[in-house]
């Protein structure tokens, strides 16, 4: 049965309809400090978090054992929770096999000025395009027990859909800096002794030869491209990983994910405490 205390929506000019459409749109997610996630496991995951700001739930899909306790655990934190008419709900949908639950959620906050740049392994993005890619990074980022990652200008927008869906819930796990200008990225590298190491087919060491900085970032470039110019002038070293077969390079998810790995072998024990910082998370 339906929860008395739950809004049912079918019409399309429906305020919280309108606000979720909205957030298909970069600009309006960046105006509103919100984003959308589909799928049961992503919202569930968001919601535990404290940052899920609301609930929508396909009519059809409303009276699944799993969705019904998802329903209630949104009701419980007081997160606002709607039923949904499908055919209004198919347009909010991202993915082809929907599960029907799609959420809004707040942007995890942070600021430079409050970072605290510990011992550890950092990462930038330079102008990566896919959405997956992206993703995928950030989430082996968490996993390699990255402390921060980077955006520079010119990357995808890490709260396009696409790219939520790959992070697994890990925007939530890791500060993330967007938008960075190159004068911006300096003085942060500079100001704070990091040593940064880009991959680059020009003037490298081989990434498992190198002798890595108790504080080092790695920085990975765009599909096509590579690093930019200006980039690859501020960098300390270049490395690359070496090709066995016959294949030119790699995908930039799969590189960075090996040159985090390999950085991390390097540290120190006390380079693997759980990042702290007065970021508002």
């Amino acid at each position: 049965m339906e929860s008395p205390k739950l809004e049912y929506i079918q019409s399309k000019d429906n305020r919280t309809i309108k606000r979720a459409m909205s957030l298909k749109q970069r600009k309006q997610r960046q105006k509103l400090g919100e984003y959308l996630v589909e799928g049961l496991r992503l919202v569930c995951d968001i919601a535990k978090n404290g940052v899920l700001r609301v609930l929508l739930v396909k009519e059809s899909k409303c009276d699944a054992a799993d969705i019904q306790a998802l329903i209630e655990l949104a009701v419980t934190k007081g997160i606002s929770t709607y039923i949904v008419q499908d055919p209004l709900f198919a347009k909010l949908e991202d993915t082809q096999h929907s599960q029907g639950i799609i959420g809004i959620a707040q942007k995890p906050m942070h600021m430079l000025s409050h970072m605290e740049f510990a011992d550890g392994l950092y990462i930038a993005i330079d102008g990566v395009q896919d959405p997956g890619n992206l993703g995928t990074i950030i989430r082996t980022a968490v996993a390699a027990g990255v402390r921060a990652v980077f955006l520079l200008k010119g990357t995808v927008d890490v709260y396009n859909e696409k790219c939520v869906r790959s992070t697994m819930s890990a925007l939530h796990h890791i500060p993330i800096f967007e938008d960075v200008g190159i004068s911006e990225f300096y003085d942060v590298v500079k100001e704070n002794d990091i040593t940064t190491y880009v991959t680059t087919l020009d003037n490298a060491m081989p990434y498992d030869e190198v002798q890595y900085s108790y504080k080092s970032m790695i920085i990975v470039g765009n599909e096509g491209n590579g690093v930019s110019s200006d980039i690859l002038q501020l960098a300390d070293q270049g490395i690359t990983i070496p090709m066995y077969g016959n294949i030119e390079s790699l995908n930039v998810s799969v590189a960075a994910a090996l040159c985090m790995y390999k950085v991390r072998e390097q540290l120190p024990l006390d380079c693997n405490a759980i990042y702290k910082s007065k970021c508002n998370i």
